[in-house]
This record gives C-alpha cells, sequence and structure tokens, in this order.
C-alpha cells in the first residue's frame, strides 16, 4: 500500500514554511496525544507516529529537499529498510514546547505514550532509564557489490560469497558473562550510557555517551566473558550460497536477513541484513540495452555485394544463421527476435541486433585489382 504524502498528512501546501509546518504539528500533536485523545488510543498511536514521521522529514531541510526530489525512497536514505520508528525522531524537544515539562516527561515514560514498551517510552528507548540494560537496538545493515558476467545475468547462476556473521558466543551461552548470569554494570546501572541533563533557563540539554566503564555492554566488567567480552556473539566468517535470476542488471539486490552486523546496544538485538548488489560486468561482444543485446561481426567484400549466410553466438552460446541480402551496406542492422536478455521474473526475452561491418579486401594483386577496376568502375 502506498504511503501518504508527507505534506497531506500534515495539512500544508508544498510551498509551506518552516513556521508553518512546525504550526501544524502542534495543532496535530495536541489533537493526536493519546494521552488527551478522546477516541481509541490505538488510533491515536498510530496517528502521532504518522504525523512526526512526516514532521521528522519536512521540518529538516536536507530530508526535505530529498522527499521532494524522490519522494518516499527518502525513507530508506533516512530511517532504513525497516522504515520510521521512534529512535529516528529527533525533535522530541518540539514535544516538550508544545506540552510543557510535566506532560513532556508523562509523554516519554509513560505506558500510554507512542512507543511504550516494558521497559518505558520513546525516552527510555533513546537513553535508557538506569532501570536494567537498554532495549535491544537492531544491528546495521551492509551493502556489498558483486561482479557478475554477461552470461551470469543472462543464464542465472549460483555463487558463493564469504562474509562475517554474528553467533551466540559458545564459550557463555550467550549470556556474555563468565558465570553464565547477567550482572549489571554498577557505574551506568546496567544501562550502558552515561546521561547528562543540564537546565538552561528552560530548556533541559541532555546528552549521552557509551559507558566508560562497560564500554556500552551494561554489564560488570569484572564478569565479562573473556571470549566476546560481554557482547554474547562472536564473529566468524560464513559462506553464503547466492541464486542470481536470469534477466538481472546492474543495481539488482539481493537481501540475506540476519547476515549484516551485529547488533551493538547493551542487550544485544538482532544483527542487521546483508544487501548483495549485482555489478554487470561489460562484455567483449555484447552491449546490453534494456533486455535488448546488440553485437557487431564483420562481413567480407563479397557477401556484402552478393549476399550469403553468416553465423552468430547468441549470449548463450547458441549459433543461429543470419541470411544477409545482395548489396548489404556496411553498420546494416539485423533483428533476431527473442534473442536478447531474458525479462526479469519471466515475461518473455529482448531481441538481438546484429550489426555488420563490411571488411574492404587488401593485399589485392594486380590481377584482382584489374578485375574489380572492370567489374564496378562505371557500375
Amino acid at each position: 500500500m502506498p504511503k501518504k504524502d508527507y505534506y497531506e498528512i500534515l495539512g500544508v501546501s508544498r510551498d509551506a514554511k518552516e513556521k508553518d509546518i512546525k504550526k501544524a504539528y502542534r495543532r496535530l500533536a495536541k489533537q493526536y496525544h493519546p494521552d488527551t485523545y478522546k477516541g481509541d488510543k490505538k488510533e491515536a498511536e498510530e496517528k502521532f507516529k504518522e504525523i512526526s514521521e512526516a514532521y521528522e522529514v519536512l521540518v529538516d531541510n536536507d530530508k526535505r529537499a530529498k522527499y521532494d526530489q524522490i519522494g518516499h525512497r527518502v525513507v530508506d536514505e533516512a530511517f532504513g529498510p525497516e522504515g520510521f520508528d521512534w529512535t529516528h525522531f529527533t525533535h522530541y524537544r518540539d514535544v516538550e514546547d508544545i506540552f510543557g515539562s510535566a506532560i513532556y516527561d508523562s509523554f516519554f515514560r509513560s505506558a500510554s505514550s507512542p512507543g511504550f514498551t516494558s521497559r518505558g517510552g520513546i525516552f527510555d528507548v533513546l537513553f535508557g532509564t538506569g532501570e536494567g540494560i537498554q532495549k535491544p537496538v537492531r544491528g546495521v545493515d551492509v551493502r556489498l557489490v558483486l561482479n557478475i558476467t554477461l552470461e551470469d545475468a543472462a543464464m542465472g547462476a549460483e555463487k558463493t560469497i564469504e562474509v562475517p556473521m554474528a553467533r551466540i558466543c559458545k564459550a557463555c551461552g550467550g549470556s556474555g558473562t563468565r558465570s553464565g548470569k547477567p550482572s549489571g554494570c554498577a557505574y551506568c546501572e546496567g544501562t550502558g550510557q552515561i546521561r547528562n541533563v543540564q537546565t538552561r533557563g528552560n530548556t533541559r540539554v541532555i546528552t549521552a555517551a557509551v559507558c566508560p566503564q562497560c564500554k556500552g555492554t551494561g554489564r560488570a566488567t569484572y564478569d565479562l566473558c573473556d571470549t566476546c567480552g560481554g557482547t554474547s556473539s562472536v564473529q566468524k566468517r560464513t559462506k553464503i550460497l547466492l541464486k542470481i535470476k536470469n534477466g538481472v542488471d546492474s543495481g539488482y539486490e539481493i537481501k540475506i536477513p540476519k547476515a549484516g552486523k551485529p547488533a551493538e546496544s547493551a542487550n544485544g538485538g538482532e544483527p542487521g541484513d546483508l544487501y548483495v548488489a549485482l555489478n554487470v560486468l561489460p562484455h567483449p561482444v555484447f552491449e546490453r540495452r534494456g533486455d535488448d543485446l546488440y553485437m557487431r561481426t564483420p562481413i567480407s567484400f563479397v557477401q556484402a555485394a552478393l549476399g550469403g549466410e553468416i553465423t552468430v553466438t547468441t549470449i548463450e552460446g547458441k549459433q543461429v544463421q543470419v541470411k544477409i541480402p545482395a548489396e548489404t551496406q556496411t553498420d546494416t542492422k539485423f533483428r533476431l527476435h527473442g534473442l536478447g536478455m531474458p525479462r526479469l521474473d519471466g515475461g518473455g526475452r529482448g531481441d538481438l541486433y546484429v550489426r555488420v561491418i563490411v571488411r574492404t579486401p587488401g593485399n589485392l594483386t594486380a590481377r584482382q585489382t584489374e578485375l574489380l577496376r572492370e567489374a564496378l568502375v562505371g557500375a
């Protein structure tokens, strides 16, 4: 289902100024805040998240410019393939401006707030609460490029790649500790982060940094597993078999779930995904244009003048005959229907275009020169 236009969500025009966007968000935030909404709370949460996603993009000049150019594809760049969630919301201070400091705390910590989990609200997701190890955060996606030949793209192929993948540490059974039981870091109270709150007039500035004691693991350093260092996982190079469809082109991506970087949060989390982008290498004979292939082949002066047949080899190695009519000129193209690239996921094939280049005879003997002159001069 296509996503709704961000401008439409906030009810502003495409040339709206920043102050108009903030005004629209303020009005809608008050209307759909789950703590004040009189209707269905679930509906309010979804609507509040929707308007916050639109606000996150449109109030940011860079994100907005990209959105105006490429539309919702900006979501993958800004928020990743999983889309927007509350960890991407960077304007939470605007919420405090709208609701005030007291309601702001409720908003970020209340069980009825958007993004609330058993560990707390949005604020807890961003900074941790000091009440145990923070919420697991998914690992980062990894993208790599794999070169393939045009033959691979035409006929499909299987390729084996080797990538580092996170595996549960066998030494500690995934606990991250020598004892096998989690022990919270006393310095950061198990959050993996040190949070500093400063009040400057009516503004509170919150900064967060990785705990220097536990290095962000949230676990007591004296009990960390010697093998994994408390991360609960180790990286091992793993061979992955890729099945490449016929008809693919450069830029086509193959997704391998959970083969990306391991999570770096204090409480682990799923690894990211691996995306393998295919790059089809140039071919010495064929030039690809969409699903069609183009090739050049030489023919003799005699074949061009008198006609005949030539044999060409397709991308799949099949030999086919091409009839050359008499008086064929150089650069003449012949279309071989259905002998080009297969269309991705079915739907037939493109065509093969053969362009003939007439070779002028060289190193002629005197007799050959005389015969040509007699045959052609004045013709």
